[in-house]
């Protein structure tokens, strides 16, 4: 394999020129790095939905049974439960999944404008199609890699969105709690006599 140094230029290099080794090691690790990322994201998501699911159930339920006593911290609890309820939300929207169902003709796939990587876009194929055409891509080198490229890609937009909604949750959560111990406080000192 030769070496190149001006990277500029390595997009003119045709991929048979790349080592088979390097480019499946390649694909092996950033498929890695995917999945470890998305497991992730889902194990925060679920961490902030389980503590926000118990922390609503206990204020509610414990405010519901002694309401004279808790009448007084109507605004701090009524905060406290809307900020475990809007950082649970987004947390499930973070790990809720987003079907897309990509309409791919057979055309697409003769013309390399389509992968079949992602199982939303072959469904809509026969069996027999499906098969011609994964055939079909496993022998263009070009069009295979073209199409995990591609997988990776929408990949890793999906992971943007996920982080991007456990951002929000996260944030929600941390500000929310803070305020609602600061309102709590100065209700017990101020307003409460």
């Amino acid at each position: 394999m030769p070496r190149h140094t001006n990277y500029e230029d390595l997009s003119k290099i045709p991929l048979q020129e790349f080592h088979d080794t390097g480019i499946s090691s390649f694909f092996r690790v950033l498929s890695n790095n995917l999945n470890q990322q998305n497991m992730l994201a889902d194990n925060k998501a679920n961490i902030m939905i389980s503590i926000n699911t118990v922390v609503l159930s206990l204020v509610i339920g414990s405010s519901a049974r002694n309401t004279e006593y808790w009448q007084n911290l109507f605004v701090p609890i009524l905060m406290f439960v809307s900020t475990s309820l809007l950082t649970t939300v987004f947390a499930v929207l973070a790990t809720r999944p987003n079907f897309i169902k990509g309409i791919v003709t057979q055309e697409d796939l003769d013309n390399k404008k389509s992968t079949l990587f992602f199982f939303g876009n072959f469904t809509s194929l026969s069996r027999q199609d499906f098969e011609d055409s994964m055939l079909t891509i496993l022998k263009d080198d070009d069009y295979l890699y073209r199409s995990i490229l591609a997988d990776f890609y929408g990949q890793g937009k999906v992971l943007t969105r996920k982080y991007l909604l456990l951002k929000y949750s996260y944030n929600i959560f941390l500000i929310g709690l803070v305020l609602s111990v600061l309102v709590f406080v100065f209700f017990q000192y101020f307003v409460i006599k």
